[in-house]
């Protein structure tokens, strides 16, 4: 299984291997009959990758953390028979951890990862100028769009972190299960239900975001702060049309669809988003359950 993490590294199929990169790691962490066995099967392959990186090792060696430190620790999790929430959440907060301390890391070594950025995209922007031969987007409207998306990089990285840690435990617990190790799986979605605290959370962010203004931090955190709130949302509002499909005996399709078009339509995200938001501030089940 560490092939797959060669492939990850070091040939194209990376495009796709990148996405189950942690579940070797996770699948020997439960399987070895120690952990100090575990750590001794990644030593020499993780040397090996960097060794034949050659120059690219830096970047090897921050893919390798990447991977290898929530793999493990969701691992680890699975060990300990641990709920499916709690090895999905270990994983998010240990991956979130990790591309913290690079970007801390990376930017006291004197790179400016904001500056790249705005660098990338405005290169991006140039090129597509020359290919066509007209400006494309005006230079004030393209620095507040660099602007934002340098601002939304903790976004990013919450994004990514959940990403890996739910495809990861997608297939790594069918895998576990399938050897012989019982993996918890997750609750149906039906039964998903916010904290209602995070109704209050909502609430202060859309009052702060009327106050606030670009030049302030709290600006940045509403920025990074209500995307997360309504996606999670948005999820407890699919959750909640399967619940419904559920007790009126209904096909699964119409959830599917709304989750579909969550993903293409923004407009779907937010009408769903409040759909999720009532569901979790009022007994609406309590009140459909009664009423069968």
């Amino acid at each position: 299984m560490m092939i797959i993490l060669g492939f990850s590294f070091l040939t194209p199929l990376q495009i796709i291997t990148m996405h189950v990169a942690m579940i070797p790691i996770v699948v020997l962490v439960v399987s070895s009959p120690t952990l100090v066995h575990a750590a001794g099967y990644f030593i020499v392959p993780a040397l090996l990758l960097l060794f034949l990186s050659g120059t690219a090792w830096p970047f090897t060696a921050i893919i390798l953390a990447v991977m290898l430190v929530p793999g493990a620790v969701m691992g680890y999790m699975y060990r300990r028979r641990a709920t499916a929430w709690a090895t999905l959440m270990a994983g998010a907060v240990s991956m979130i951890a990790v591309l913290l301390t690079i970007y801390v890391s990376v930017s006291l070594g004197g790179v400016d990862i904001p500056a790249e950025i705005h660098a990338l995209i405005e290169g991006q922007f140039d090129l597509v100028e020359q290919i066509t031969g007209t400006a494309v987007i005006s230079p004030d409207t393209l620095d507040a769009l660099i602007s934002v998306a340098v601002r939304l990089l903790p976004l990013y990285i919450m994004i990514i972190a959940f990403y890996y840690t739910v495809v990861t435990h997608f297939f790594s617990r069918r895998l576990l299960n399938g050897l012989g190790y019982p993996a918890a799986a997750l609750p149906p979605a039906r039964e998903w239900r916010l904290p209602r605290s995070l109704v209050w959370y909502y609430l202060a962010v859309l009052v702060l975001d009327l106050f606030v203004t670009p030049d302030n931090f709290l600006y940045t955190l509403v920025l990074n702060v209500y995307p997360i709130l309504l996606m999670a949302f948005a999820v407890q509002g699919v959750a909640f049309i399967i619940y419904w499909m559920h007790i009126r005996g209904r096909s699964k399709v119409l959830p599917f669809i709304v989750g579909i078009l969550c993903i293409l339509f923004p407009p779907a995200m937010y009408i769903t988003s409040m759909v999720g938001l009532v569901d979790t501030a009022f007994p609406v089940r309590q009140y459909l359950t009664r009423r069968k």
